[in-house]
This record gives C-alpha cells, structure tokens and sequence, in this order.
C-alpha cells in the first residue's frame, strides 16, 4: 500500500525537464523570428517619418520667410554665389544630410536628404522643392525607389499658365506629400 501511495503523490521538488525547456526555448526562438524583422522596418520607417517631417519644417521656414520678406533666404558667401548657390544650408543628424540650395532662377527652393553610408542600403533618400510664382506656391516631396537609390535635386518646376507646379521624376522617385 505504500508504495502504491508513494506512486501517486508526486515529488513537488522536481525541476523542468530537458524536453521542456528546449520546447520553450524554440518557441521563444520563433517568436524572435518572427517580430524581429518587423521591428527593424518600424524603425527604419519612423527614421524615413522623421526626415519627411524635417523637410518639411525647412519649406514651411523657407515659405514664412518669403511672406515675410518678399524672397528666399540667401546666404551672401562668394564661394556659394560662385557656385550658383545663393543658398547652401547643409544640417547632418545620426541618419542623413541634409542639402538646401536655392534655385535663383525658378524662384525656388530645394532640399535634399541623403541617407548616410552606415544606412544606405535601409533608408530612401529624398528631395523636395518650394515654388513660388504668380501669388502661389507649389510644393513637392520626392522619395527614391529603392532604399539608397541615387538621387539628385529632381523636384521639377515649371509654370502652367500663371500657376507654379512642383513634381517628382517619376523614373527615379514616387511623390509624396
């Protein structure tokens, strides 16, 4: 009788077994798997938000100050003017460079963020641009196809009529806004 008692009450002291912990420790692993990679494209995709936001803040700059003052902000440094850059702001954060110039003789601004060479091969590079013609603005915001593709100043200006447009080249970049 005791040693059928001794069957049935069981030892409470005993530890997980080997089969246990490795069941565990591959769902653990699948489920690693699994969030890891949709992560890291959140945070690439908040980065992307981040300079989107950061381009903006510089047009809508540029655009108060030309209410205000009737032009574009201009930088007078003859190296810049010898360039034909009236203005060349450049602002570098952990993740990208970013490059204002003025284009003098649309009565426009650009602004170009290229993923720095640490994030190249995760994060699209971008280019905007701010018009002014007539009374109006025309605003644009371009972003590479793939992640580090080469991109030059490729928002375009024109005049349709009296009204200015602002737009991508739709063979290196989709437009966004």
């Amino acid at each position: 009788m005791q040693i059928v008692r001794r069957l049935l009450v069981k030892n409470t002291d005993e530890g997980f077994t080997l089969l246990e912990l490795m069941i565990v420790v591959i769902i653990l692993g699948i489920l690693a798997a699994i969030t890891v990679p949709q992560l890291l494209g959140m945070v690439a995709k908040a980065r992307e938000t981040e300079i989107q936001t950061q381009i903006a803040s510089l047009l809508r700059a540029q655009n108060a100050y030309f209410l205000e003052n009737g032009e574009f902000l201009k930088i007078n440094n003859k190296n810049m003017i010898a360039h034909n850059h009236d203005l060349d702001v450049t602002i570098e954060n952990d993740k990208y460079n970013i490059r204002t110039t003025l284009a003098s003789q649309y009565n426009a601004v650009r602004v170009k963020a290229t993923a720095l060479n640490d994030y190249r091969d995760s994060h699209k590079n971008y280019t905007a641009g701010l018009h002014y013609s007539g009374g109006m603005f025309a605003s644009v915001t371009c972003q590479t196809h793939d992640p580090g593709g080469d991109i030059s100043f490729i928002a375009q200006f024109t005049l349709s009529g009296d009204r200015p447009e602002a737009k991508c080249d739709l063979n290196k970049t989709i437009e966004i806004r």
